[in-house]
């Protein structure tokens, strides 16, 4: 799915091209930056013509840079890259979707947001990666970032415990649960794992084992089934697709666990309330059922964002719990607004279309990429560890609607763009150019 058309001379030289992309890519930098750091907290706390102003901003500019100094080429050839068109389509549906929806409004401006920290970062990236020194520059300022919200996490964890005045105690990495929290620290750790596939400084080796022993240290301390599910996913993906020799890391990361586990008195009393069967356990399987019975009020365009649900109990019986808790599990669906599943999400919210153009999308790279990366005669690893971690997260996404956190959106399309510019064997070399 990647495009990499020259520009005709008569529009655009290569030497102003290649500084278009270098200026691009570091506004890109900064924007990732700001994004996986500041963009929830600015959604929930900032005031809303700054919030609105910046996070808009700092998703337009990378792709603007971009896509202008490329459209003549486009119109010259008559031939716009499929992936354009493809995002194209994703953001029309969702906006036919908003406008037929209960709730248009919200609806349209949950579109807009989507698709301008997501899908279209993925055009943006899949040009800005093709230099392999933009790729090393990416995964490096990742992991750096990885590293820090590690230990942010970790100190987090030790201070809201002690703090009797915080509601929750536990880590959250500038989010607003622990759930995306647990998640952009899986997402990270995609980076490390590529880095350290090529020869490093000492230095910089140490940096990046001690950034993944980090993460896996405060997804371990999160004690949250959705993170625990990705990373366990990621490992035993990469433990039967890539190398079983690995196995002696799983034995390793046990040992870690327990160790972890013993010495902790307070991460032990979390995982104890982990594994015990609670309301909010039912409520989430009561979940696809009332969301199947929500679909098929309007399957083609969905109800809309944060739609009002009540009317739908009307003619609706619990599976999970008797008619008496039925009103209770109405206030656990309003106070969550979401039925915690990106996929059934999207699919109720906004419809078939929108979801099958989306998601069918999305399987088709996954699909392509997986056959090149696993091919016997060309195995990459870089991109089979990049595969992994995306899989991880996709089982992440089937606990909570991860790709309406920006950051985790943002995060999960720069890698889909990675990817696309990995070459298809370990030994293939890239051009540092581009």
């Amino acid at each position: 799915m990647n495009s990499t058309s020259t520009v005709p001379e008569s529009f655009i030289s290569k030497a102003t091209l290649a500084r278009c992309d270098d200026w691009a890519f570091k506004v890109f930098l900064c924007s990732t930056l700001f994004i996986v750091i500041f963009s929830v907290a600015a959604i929930h706390s900032w005031p809303p013509l700054f919030k609105h102003a910046s996070i808009l901003l700092a998703c337009i500019l990378p792709v603007a840079m971009v896509v202008l100094v490329r459209v003549p080429t486009w119109f010259s050839e008559k031939k716009i890259p499929k992936e354009v068109l493809w995002v194209l389509l994703v953001f029309i549906l969702g906006l036919i979707s908003s406008l037929l929806s209960e709730n248009p409004w919200p609806t349209a401006k949950s579109t807009v947001l989507f698709v301008a920290s997501g899908p279209i970062i993925f055009i943006a990236t899949q040009y800005l990666f093709e230099p392999t020194k933009n790729q090393k520059s990416f995964l490096l300022l990742t992991s750096l970032a990885l590293l820090g919200l590690g230990f942010f996490g970790i100190y987090e964890h030790n201070y809201n415990y002690n703090n009797s005045e915080i509601g929750y105690q536990g880590i959250l990495l500038f989010q607003e649960n622990p759930l995306p929290a647990g998640a952009i620290l899986l997402l990270l750790s995609a980076s490390p794992l590529i880095f350290l596939r090529h020869k490093q400084p000492t230095a910089l080796k140490f940096l990046l084992l001690l950034s993944l022993a980090i993460s896996v240290t405060s997804i371990l301390l999160l004690a949250k089934k959705g993170p625990i599910l990705g990373f366990v996913v990621t490992l035993l993906f990469l433990l039967i697709l890539v190398d079983r020799k690995h196995i002696i890391f799983l034995l390793g990361l046990i040992f870690i666990t327990g160790s972890l586990l013993y010495f902790s008195d307070t991460t032990l009393s979390k995982y104890e309330r982990f594994l015990k069967l609670n309301s909010s356990v039912t409520h989430r399987a009561e979940n696809y059922f009332f969301g199947l019975h929500v679909f098929k009020q309007n399957p083609i365009w969905g109800v809309g964002f944060k739609a009002d649900l009540t009317p739908y109990f009307d003619d609706y019986d619990l599976k999970f719990s008797g008619k008496r808790q039925n009103y209770g599990y109405q206030q656990f669906l309003e106070l969550t607004h979401t039925f915690e599943n990106i996929f059934m999400g999207f699919l109720i919210e906004m419809g078939i279309l929108f979801s099958a153009v989306y998601f069918g999308g999305v399987i088709y790279i996954f699909a392509v990429f997986f056959k090149k990366f696993r091919a016997p005669a060309q195995k990459n690893l870089a991109g089979m560890l990049t595969i992994a971690v995306l899989v991880g997260f996709a089982f992440i996404s089937c606990t909570f609607d991860t790709l309406r956190f920006p950051n985790l959106n943002w995060l999960f399309h720069s890698l889909l763009g990675l990817m696309v510019n990995l070459p298809q064997n370990s030994s293939e070399k890239q051009s540092e150019s581009g």
